[in-house]
Parts: C-alpha cells; sequence; structure tokens
C-alpha cells in the first residue's frame, strides 16, 4: 500500500513536471525580467510634464447645449488643449466630454483631433521631433486591455524617433493615457505577459483568464509540495541518493522548495480566488467628498479663479470637492500643487476637516486612532504613485480595526486597508514581493536576495522539466518496445493449428 502510494506520487511529478514545470520555468523567468520592467503605464508626473500651462487670457465661455447648472459635476479638470483653455467633465450616467473654454462647446475627439493633440505633446514626451509613421482607433490591444474603459476607444500613433514611442489619445478627454516604447514591448513580451498570462485574446475574456491563473497556480502549488515530499523523504541519512542531475534537482528543491511555494501560493492569493481576501470596502470617497458640486457652482468659481495669480503657471487644475465644498488643486509646471477655494485662496485642510473626514468614515463605529503620520507603516509605503509623506492615518474602531490613509494637502483618500487587505498585503505582497520591511525592500539588498532566490527556483524548474521529459520519453520508449514484443508473441498464439 505505501509502496503504491509513493509510485504513484513519483509519477504524478515526473509527469505534472513536463507541463507545470515549463509553465513555472516561464514564471521565474518572466518574474526576473519584471524586476526591472514593469507593464507599460503612463505616471501622473508623466503626464503633467508633457502639457502647457493652461491659457486663461481666453477662458472662460460657456455656450449652448451644456450640462443644466444643477447637474452633479463628479469631477472637473482644466488642462491646456491644442493651446486653448480646456474643460474635461465627468458625471453620472454619461461619457466624459471636452469642452473649449475659448468658445464655450463640447469638443469631438476624432481621429484628426487626436493626431493634433498627439502632435502637440510629442515633442515633451519624446524630446524631440517625430513624425507620425501609424495610426489606427483602438477598442482594446495588448497594452491597453483590461484598462482606459472610461477613455474608450483609443486614438494610437506611432512615431519615427529612435525609441518607436507609441502615444495613446482618450477619445473622450482627449487627454495621453498612455505612452509605450520599443523597448518596453520587448522586454513585456519576456516579463509580464508570460507571467500574468496577460494575452489579449484570453485576457479580454475576464472570467476566463482569472479562472486559468487560479487553476495554474493550483496545480503548480500542488506540483510544488509533491516535490518537497518527495524530496524530504529521499533524504537520507543527511545526504542525496542521488546522482547528477538528479542530484542537483533534490539539492535545489531543498533548498529553494519553500520560497518556490510561496511564491506559486502567493501568486495564486493576487487573485483572490473565490471571493477571497478581497475588500468589502465601497463609498468611501462619496463620504469624505459629500454631495459633488453642481454644474453652476463649477461655472462660477472658474470665472473667479481665471484672474488669480497663483494660476499664472499652472498646468492643471482639478476639482477637489471635500465635505460638501467645492475646492480645486492646482499643479503647476515644476510638480507643486496648491490647494484652492471656490473663490480661488490659497486653502489647505485644516485639522479640523481631517478630523471631520475621519468622523464621516468611521461612523458608528468611532474611531480608535487618528492623526499625522510621518513615516511608513506596514501597510502605507512608497510602492505606487501617489505616495505622500505625511498621510493622515484613521483607525476605525470598528472588528476590523480598518485604516485610511487621506491626503493632508487635499483630504482625497489615498488607500484603505481592512482585515482583507492586511491578510493581502502579507500573503501576496509580503510572500511574492518581499517587502516585508523597508529594510528588505532597500535597493540594491532587494535586488541581490530575490535574484539569488529567483535563481533557485528557476533552478529547480529547469532541472526538474529536463529530468521529467526524459524520464517520460524513455517511459514512452520502453511502452512501445513492450509493445513490439508482445505482438509476434500474439501472433505465434493466434495462428492455425497444425
Amino acid at each position: 500500500m505505501a509502496y503504491g502510494l509513493w509510485r504513484t506520487l513519483v509519477v504524478l511529478h515526473r509527469y505534472l513536471g513536463v507541463a507545470v514545470g515549463l509553465l513555472m520555468v516561464m514564471w521565474f523567468v518572466s518574474g526576473i525580467v519584471m524586476m526591472y520592467v514593469g507593464f507599460p503605464r503612463l505616471t501622473e508626473a508623466e503626464r503633467l510634464h508633457a502639457l502647457s500651462p493652461v491659457p486663461w487670457q481666453a477662458c472662460c465661455r460657456f455656450g449652448e447645449g451644456l450640462p443644466s447648472d444643477d447637474q452633479p459635476i463628479v469631477r472637473a479638470q482644466v488642462e491646456s488643449h491644442l493651446g486653448e483653455a480646456a474643460l474635461r467633465l465627468r458625471r453620472v450616467g454619461a461619457r466624459d466630454g471636452l469642452l473649449d473654454l475659448a468658445r464655450g462647446t463640447f469638443v469631438a475627439v476624432d481621429a484628426e483631433t487626436a493626431r493634433r493633440i498627439a502632435l502637440a505633446a510629442a515633442p515633451r514626451i519624446i524630446e524631440r521631433e517625430a513624425t507620425i509613421v501609424g495610426q489606427e482607433e483602438v477598442t482594446t490591444d495588448q497594452w491597453t486591455v483590461g484598462r482606459y474603459f472610461r477613455d474608450r476607444p483609443l486614438h494610437r500613433f506611432d512615431f519615427d524617433d529612435p525609441a518607436r514611442t507609441s502615444l495613446y489619445v482618450a477619445s473622450t478627454g482627449g487627454q495621453i493615457v498612455l505612452v509605450t516604447t520599443a523597448t518596453q514591448r520587448f522586454w513585456n513580451w519576456l516579463g509580464t505577459i508570460p507571467h500574468w498570462l496577460y494575452f489579449t485574446s484570453l485576457r479580454n475574456d475576464v472570467a476566463l483568464w482569472s479562472q486559468v491563473v487560479i487553476w495554474t497556480s493550483i496545480i503548480g502549488t500542488f506540483l510544488t509540495v509533491m516535490g518537497l515530499v518527495l524530496g524530504v523523504i529521499q533524504f537520507r541519512r543527511g545526504r542525496s541518493p542521488y546522482r547528477g542531475l538528479f542530484y542537483w534537482h533534490h539539492v535545489t528543491g531543498l533548498v529553494f522548495g519553500v520560497v518556490t511555494l510561496t511564491w506559486v501560493v502567493s501568486g495564486l492569493f493576487s487573485m483572490n480566488p473565490w471571493g477571497f481576501l478581497e475588500s468589502r470596502g465601497s463609498g468611501e470617497t462619496t463620504l469624505i467628498q459629500g454631495t459633488p458640486p453642481k454644474w453652476g457652482e463649477v461655472k462660477a468659481s472658474l470665472e473667479m479663479l481665471r484672474t488669480q495669480p497663483e494660476l499664472a503657471r499652472v498646468v492643471s487644475l482639478t476639482s477637489a470637492p471635500l465635505a460638501g465644498r467645492l475646492n480645486w488643486l492646482a499643479t503647476r509646471q515644476d510638480g507643486s500643487v496648491l490647494r484652492l477655494d471656490a473663490a480661488g485662496h490659497v486653502a489647505s485642510p485644516s485639522e479640523a476637516d481631517l478630523a471631520g473626514a475621519a468622523a464621516r468614515l468611521a461612523g458608528a463605529h468611532g474611531i480608535a486612532e487618528q492623526g499625522l503620520m510621518s513615516e511608513e507603516d506596514a501597510y502605507y509605503f512608497n510602492r505606487r504613485d501617489g505616495f505622500v509623506l505625511p498621510v493622515y492615518r484613521v483607525i476605525l474602531n470598528d472588528e476590523e480595526r480598518t485604516r485610511y490613509y487621506l491626503d493632508p494637502a487635499s483630504g482625497a483618500l489615498l488607500q484603505r486597508a481592512d482585515a482583507n487587505g492586511r491578510w493581502h498585503r502579507w500573503l501576496f505582497g509580503g510572500l511574492h514581493r518581499l517587502d516585508f520591511t523597508a529594510a528588505i525592500r532597500a535597493r540594491p539588498f532587494w535586488d541581490v536576495l530575490v535574484l539569488a532566490l529567483m535563481l533557485g527556483g528557476l533552478a529547480i524548474s529547469v532541472t526538474g522539466c529536463y529530468l521529467a521529459v526524459r524520464r517520460v520519453r524513455a517511459d514512452i520508449g520502453a511502452l512501445f518496445r513492450r509493445r513490439g514484443k508482445m505482438a509476434p508473441a500474439n501472433a505465434k498464439l493466434s495462428g492455425p493449428a497444425e
């Protein structure tokens, strides 16, 4: 019985090692690439760098065919559009729209308009003169799949610069939403795309893609666990009984098997399979912002703001309501941000404003702890755009000790961490990225640590895959030889009687 179970585990490990082993080789190789080349995206700092100051001189006209004065505005953003001031509007139940503030009419971002936008932005993004050599309207492609839903369709423009840059322009708000280069695209075919199984035809079917990633991770986990069990059992008297490549597969499996297992399992956790570790929060942004401003308020505020000297070198002016009051964030060319009230006066959120936002978030639960935090903590640290310090941290007195992190310069919600979010941070972020502490995250220490472990996991996968293929080929050869020997014997037994 015990021998039969042993043989079953060995055969399962061997044959799974062919298919799943190749997948794990791909995961390790692509993971190493991802350490240095991420999926293409346009950061807010890069987007702002491509903008010129807003020309307020011809602002602001509001013609006919615009929203009614009592219509709520979810988001309003003033930026330069082809040399003139323009307002992007986001409303409930409507597509984003671009309003030309020099003429007071909505702009249709067709292919020609998008082309002019791309040509105007290109010198700042590419940092040299370049010509468009390709143009296409896309609903989704390899670099926009799963993203930019509000901006579709997108207009893509390919340039002839040495980097082979492509710019994507939103057909709704007319802004640049993505920039890619040939180098990024090449390395992503070796990195993010195979690592996430992010192939366009598969990723477009979100449910199917999710199940494929979940089940391949589960099978990879099963293979790794079997390998660890077999490896430990075979480690007799303090040494391996194997020789050659079998020896190195055994030893690397014993040394790096556990960390390989944590990577496969944490990759599974990243998908929150069947709702596991999904965050349950919703509506917090509305609680902080309060009732959205009406279109009439936005118009009146812009009339007052356009003559303020603080806006002279501003490249972006974005609404930032707090507690039902209209405020604006004015971003200058150097990246500095100034908060203004509806009348154009400098108005940073007060301690009372932030405490009020915290009280609305807490509701009946109450607050266990709140205040400015000047250093990172275990759940809020520098890993994404928009990271700011100090930050206003709020810990609720609910069962999950839910945490909220607010931007003290605007009151905006930066991050939320309930019980599931905190578990996700450790089971995925900690185990998969090895970002447990600031000391471990510090580079180049992190690079050396992760590369060493990744190469160890790759060694397990490559040797295991090779040995599995070799053994399976031997098994198939033996099966054919056995059948070849049986055929003459069967023919003799079934021949005519004397």
